[in-house]
């Protein structure tokens, strides 16, 4: 049992130090899916050993604040406000010292918790530090107002959540961190390929027209050719750019009809890279396919597509889409310069990746067969689900 008047410590750390380390590492973690996950869980728990509220607060490193991103229970607030700043407040100094503290009621003293609760006849609000890797993450606080205190089980109990919690923040905090690292690569991508690519492209065409300027003011009779060969240039600086604009682009299917959602791509594709693309399917083999399906093959033939054009600097490429019993088949093939697979590296091995990851998460998966001079032949698969419109829910079709 915890004694009544006495706070209870489980660890101690430096504070300096907790600063320091969290503005490296700590990040806003109240997702949809860290707040969706609590809604679904904590309730029960509490219900389970008879407690009246919990709350969440996380330490916000920018602002330098606990902030409260998750509230439940019968109780209205356990604490006077949802942000505790940087001061001498008392939830905040037990984060910073990632102390436990137990508080028993009734205690007018701490004029943090609500009146409401100071006053209750019996009770205790529990203080637990969220911790991940000896770094603090925040501070989970529980009460409960029943005569009973809380003893060593229940204790227990409660720090066997606050370690899950902690577990699935830090969880959060490595897919932010892991989305913030695929922005910057990608920026750092795009400047260096407009650099190398586009704006030499440009910087190349002034050039070429200062020239023809010169000699034309010089009566040299040249210069026609070299504007001539200055607007080439530029033609093929402006398919560059649409190339460009095409593979950047955030593209949402607009048709539910997976063919012709790919129909529509091709045409905007030839359009802008010049670039022969024949298609071969059967639109019947593709009636009624789940939207989930139809998102990742369609997703996945959009990257293969272009890299064809920005990597391969393929002139032709040969699609094939069709049923294989409960498979849907995707075939892509084009002529262009090949690579390594094992050795793929930068934006090619960034998108093998999506695009695998993108079939696994369907069910199916993808193989790659890339030969250098000679081209490359994607091969990606997803289970043949059928959307059942009527009950709103997707079953596997087993109709063969």
């Amino acid at each position: 049992m915890i004694s009544k008047g006495e706070p209870s410590t489980n660890s101690s750390i430096n504070t300096t130090a907790v600063f320091t380390q969290q503005e490296e590492s700590i990040t806003d973690s109240s997702s949809p899916f860290l707040i969706s996950s609590l809604e679904t869980i904590i309730p029960s728990l509490l219900e389970l050993i008879k407690i009246d509220a919990l709350e969440i607060y996380l330490f916000e490193k920018t602002k330098q604040k606990l902030e409260c991103i998750f509230q439940s229970g019968v109780l209205i607030k356990i604490w006077e406000r949802p942000e505790v700043v940087r001061t001498k407040d008392l939830l905040f100094s037990q984060f910073a010292k990632s102390e436990l503290r137990v508080i028993n009621l009734p205690n007018q003293r701490i004029i943090d918790i609500n009146p409401d609760l100071r006053s209750k006849a019996f009770g205790q609000v529990i203080c637990v530090p969220i911790i991940s890797k000896s770094l603090p993450l925040g501070m989970a606080c529980l009460v409960h107002t029943r005569r009973n205190l809380i003893n060593a089980k229940e204790m227990a109990f409660i720090q066997a959540i606050i370690i899950w919690l902690a577990e699935l923040i830090d969880f959060e905090i490595k897919i932010q961190q892991t989305r913030l690292q695929i922005v910057t690569e990608e920026r750092e991508r795009i400047g260096m390929d407009l650099h190398d690519g586009i704006i030499q492209s440009l910087y190349g065409i002034g050039l070429s027209l200062e020239n023809a300027r010169m000699n034309v003011s010089q009566g040299k009779d040249n210069g026609v050719k070299q504007i001539e060969n200055a607007l080439e240039a530029l033609q093929s600086a402006i398919a560059d750019i649409r190339a460009y604009i095409l593979n950047l682009r955030p593209r949402q299917l607009r048709h539910s009809d997976l063919v012709e959602g790919m129909r529509s791509l091709i045409r905007e594709f030839r359009a802008n890279t010049m670039v022969e693309v024949e298609f071969v399917c059967s639109p019947t083999e593709m009636q009624g396919l789940a939207r989930s399906q139809i998102d990742a093959l369609y997703h996945i033939f959009q990257e293969a597509l272009s890299n064809s054009a920005k990597h391969a600097k393929a002139t032709r490429v040969i699609v094939r889409l069709w049923r294989r019993g409960e498979r849907v088949m995707l075939k892509v093939n084009d002529n262009g310069m090949g690579f390594e697979t094992s050795r793929s590296t930068g934006r090619i091995g960034h998108g093998l990746t999506n695009m695998q990851v993108r079939a696994e998460a369907a069910g199916g998966g993808m193989e790659v067969i890339s030969i250098r001079k000679q081209g490359t032949n994607l091969l990606a698969w997803v289970p043949y689900i059928k959307e059942s419109y009527e009950e709103n829910e997707i079953t596997i079709n087993s109709a063969g």
